[in-house]
Formats: C-alpha cells, structure tokens, sequence
C-alpha cells in the first residue's frame, strides 16, 4: 500500500518539477528520437529509479494500441463536445501512467532522520528561452499543439478540477483521486487533494514539497534541481511544441476531437509518450479547458490519467495557496 500510494504521487510531484523549470529542448532534434523510460519522476531527483530496459518503440505502440481498445479512454459523447464538464460529470478516473518503481526508489532512498523544511527565501529560478521550433506543417498533429499553446503562452495562471487515475501494469492495481489544481507561472504549482486524502504538492518558486499523510512524510527538494520536462508543459513555460513532437492518435476512441500522441524531443526517463485529448470546439473558441485529457505512458505500460473540468484563467491566484506547513511530528526528508 505504501508503494502504491507513493507511485500515485509520482506524477504530480514530476509536474511540479516541471511547472518550475521549463525545458530547453535541443534544436534540431530528431522527431522520433526515442525517449527514455517512464512517465514521472520521484519526489526527490536523487533517487531517481534506473532507466527501463523496455524498449521505447514497443511501449509507444502498445500503449497506444491499448488507448485505443480500453473502455476507460472511450472519451466523452458527442454531444458533450465543446461542453465544460460539470464538476461532478465523467468517469471516477483521472489521470495516466507514473511507475511505481519511482516512488518506490523515492522512499528508498530519500534519507533518514528528520529536518526542517527550508524557508521559502530566495529568488525563483530563470525560465529558459524558448528553443527554436520549425513551423508545424498545416493540418498536422504539431500545428494542432501550436494552437493550443497560442492559448496558454503568454497567460500567467491556471485553475482546474482534476481526476487521476494511476494504474499499474504489471500488478493492475488502480488507484483514483480528485482534487484542484492551481499553477501561478512560472515556478508555482499546487495539487490539493479532495477528502479524505490530505495529500499535497506544492512548488513556492524555491522549493517543491510533496506530503504523503498515510505516511507522516514530505520529501523537500530545491526547485533548481528540478530539470524534467513537463507532461502538463501546456500549461507551464513555453508550451507544447518546445517540449514534444506529435502524431494524431487515429484508433483513439474520443468523440470531443483530436487525440496528440507526443514524444519528448529531449530523452528523459520520466515517460514514454504523453497523449493530450483535445476538445475541438473549445479550441476553436480558444477556451482554457481545450486539454481536457492528459494521458502519460512509461516504457513499463504503466498509465496516469488526468481528466480537467472547469478551467479557468484567473486575473490572480492567492500566494497563500502555493504555501504549506506539515503537520507537527512530519519526518521531514531533505534532498
């Protein structure tokens, strides 16, 4: 239980890490160069699990094949599209694939001993400049994501209802939760769970801290040692197309529109691909909740799902939203 409950964080903890450094990818990258392995990083960078031996091109495959066959991806109706989900619409998932072998390396080797969470002082990390991109190709996957980040770039907050689902496949073993998510950029995030978790993920621009409550742990790790690219990076930095290439997903059974297929431009032993489930009339009215599905694959078959409803732009967020202090007798696990 413990593994699972810490691979079920495993992701938002990575997009945490992503919401705080937005990667450079390198110019000229091959559009299929194969990435590297799963889907979320660990809460502490230092103990990041060994790269999968499983090879990239078989996981792409088969996770797509397994996309387009799963009921729990069927999307939403028809008549659904260009709709924002009512808080309480959809399925009781949400979210893709983070390993458990991360989280399970995150607890491993995250130290002993309690320590003081580090007082959010300092000044936020740079943000990169964004990389060259070559112009998407008209009517294609990629020119598809450049108008969705015509969307986001530029905006400076987030606001949306998230359901998560994280399944693991060699086990099967599924666990679901709910909750808000809130993103200030460029270095602040916050995952607050829906009772009775009382999980939390937080980002203040110096620190990211991930509070697992079953088990009377925070794992504390700099934001400047934060270097993953980011599975919500639509949301975060420059947007999608500096971080991805992208395909359509043609077996994907989801009636709202396009499903992007996106491979990182950069390896990294985070995830396999991540497939972004776009709602064609809202983005066409160029609306914030056009994402409404974030699907990420690791190279072990291992998905966590996202589903967004009610997103919004706000004008600000309150800055007490991005601070969090433990509760007393938390062991306090610095990296």
């Amino acid at each position: 239980m413990i593994r699972l409950r810490l691979a079920a964080l495993a992701l938002p903890a990575a997009l945490a890490a992503a919401a705080c450094d937005a990667p450079s990818a390198p110019v000229g990258a091959a559009p299929d160069a194969a990435p590297s392995a799963a889907a979320l990083p660990d809460p502490p960078p230092s103990a990041a699990a060994p790269p999968a031996s499983a090879p990239a091109a078989p996981a792409e495959a088969s996770a797509v094949a397994a996309d387009a066959a799963a009921p729990a991806d069927a999307g939403a109706p028809a008549e659904d599209a260009g709709r924002k989900p009512s808080g309480d619409a959809g399925d009781a998932g949400g979210a893709a694939a983070a390993r458990d072998a991360g989280a399970a390396a995150a607890a491993r080797d995250a130290g002993g001993g309690r320590a003081e969470a580090p007082a959010a002082t300092g000044a936020s990390p740079p943000v990169a400049e964004a990389p060259f991109v070559p112009p998407p190709e008209p009517g294609s996957a990629d020119a598809v994501a450049a108008e969705v980040d015509a969307i986001f770039v530029g905006k400076k907050t987030y606001v949306a209802r998230f359901k998560q689902e994280h399944t693991q496949k060699i086990s099967g073993a599924v666990k679901k939760q709910s909750g808000a998510l809130s993103v200030q950029k460029p270095d602040r995030i916050s995952f607050r769970y829906d009772p009775p978790s009382r999980n939390r993920i937080v980002s203040d621009g110096v620190s990211l801290k991930v509070y697992v409550a079953e088990d009377r742990q925070m794992f504390v790790t700099p934001v400047k040692n934060s270097e993953y690219p980011g599975a919500l990076s639509f949301l975060m930095g420059h947007g999608l197309r500096p971080s991805f290439t992208f395909t359509f997903n043609e077996k994907a059974n989801f009636q709202g529109g396009p499903v992007l297929v996106g491979k990182p431009r950069a390896p990294t032993p985070h995830y396999e691909i991540v497939m972004f489930y776009i709602d064609k009339a809202l983005l066409a009215k160029k609306d914030p909740g056009v994402v409404r599905r974030v699907l990420i694959v690791d190279a072990q078959g291992n998905r966590n799902r996202f589903d967004f409803e009610n997103a919004s732009q706000p004008a600000s967020i309150d800055p007490a939203e991005f601070q969090f202090t433990p509760p007393p007798g938390t062991d306090v696990k610095q990296n």
